[in-house]
């Protein structure tokens, strides 16, 4: 990865081709309620819970247990194109949505989680546009001060590429959008399962200036566990759950694992509120990735949502 003032970012932004409004600042309205005995994995002193979007059709304390409900909490495309964009041009899949009930589904709820899933249609393959996959994006504002959080277990094979993000730009209930700028943007992970990998180990965490570091407060590192080319703690992250935070402090975000504390950094958001983004991406065509060897197997890229969570104090 190349280095910026000792942060790590990716070499071409997977956003890097989209373009902006100039930023406006909208602050969203007081969204906080009683934490009732939920906490963040990690977090020290007591929460108030923003949103929590347990999922499961049968399981107790579920709070999403069907299409209908999550769909008055996300979207199923990007924010970009007044919310229209089904993909960004650095990976091959694009992102779909069937009714309820509809066997082509990529949202698929079992008894105590939900699944975005990825297949091959009809004329598809393993090329561009050759791959169909889920994707949410949240409604919610979020914005510094909060804490994202989610529990999940992640698609494995050589070509799939989960990430977990914040982006900016907000989607009013009336229809109307905010502005869009990028960057800023925060990855709280992104794996990349290439250049010979079949599962997905190593964690990467990212922050993006687009080369203007000055305009995000010239970013560094705090501290960090991540190497060169990211964090790995030994784990295969498809084959049980586990959970990923981000407590974004103010111009400080904080990234966890397991509740562990595993990087701070010096990062400014200069925008409109983000929003939550679990991408279900598959195949990429970042320079110099080597897929050789990739097939298609769309049983192993369930992407299991647990559930995703915001909290501040």
């Amino acid at each position: 990865m190349a280095g910026v003032d000792g942060v790590t970012q990716r070499p071409i932004g997977r956003r890097s081709v989209l373009r902006g409004a100039a930023a406006v600042t909208l602050l969203p309205a007081d969204l906080g309620i009683a934490a009732g005995g939920v906490q963040p994995v990690g977090g020290e002193g007591n929460y108030n819970v923003v949103a929590n979007w347990t999922f499961g059709a049968r399981r107790a304390g579920a709070t999403v247990r069907d299409h209908a409900a999550l769909s008055r909490e996300f979207r199923y495309r990007y924010i970009y194109d007044r919310g229209r964009l089904d993909h960004l041009a650095s990976y091959w899949s694009v992102h779909r949505d069937y009714p309820p009930g509809d066997p082509r589904s990529l949202h698929v709820f079992t008894d105590d989680a939900l699944i975005l899933k990825a297949r091959i249609p009809p004329g598809g393959g393993l090329r561009p546009g050759g791959i169909e996959s889920g994707m949410l994006r949240a409604l919610l504002p979020v914005t510094p001060g909060m804490w994202v959080e989610m529990r999940a277990k992640l698609p494995r094979g050589l070509g799939v590429w989960p990430a977990f993000w914040l982006n900016p730009g907000v989607e009013y209930p009336d229809g109307h959008f905010s502005a869009t700028p990028w960057p800023p943007e925060i990855d709280i992970f992104e794996f990349f399962v290439w250049q010979g990998r079949t599962a997905p180990r190593l964690m990467e965490s990212h922050i993006q200036t687009a080369g203007r570091p000055q305009d995000f407060g010239d970013p560094h590192d705090i501290f960090t566990l991540y190497g060169p080319h990211g964090y790995d703690p030994g784990i295969d992250f498809s084959r049980d759950y586990h959970v990923f935070g981000l407590d974004w402090q103010n111009d400080a975000p904080v990234w966890l694992l397991d509740g562990k504390r595993i990087k701070q950094t010096k990062y400014q958001w200069r925008a409109p509120p983000a929003h939550i983004l679990v991408t279900n991406q598959i195949g990429m065509t970042l320079p110099g990735v080597d897929l050789a060897g990739m097939r298609a197997a769309p049983e192993n890229w369930d992407y299991c949502v647990d559930y995703v969570r915001v909290f501040r104090k």
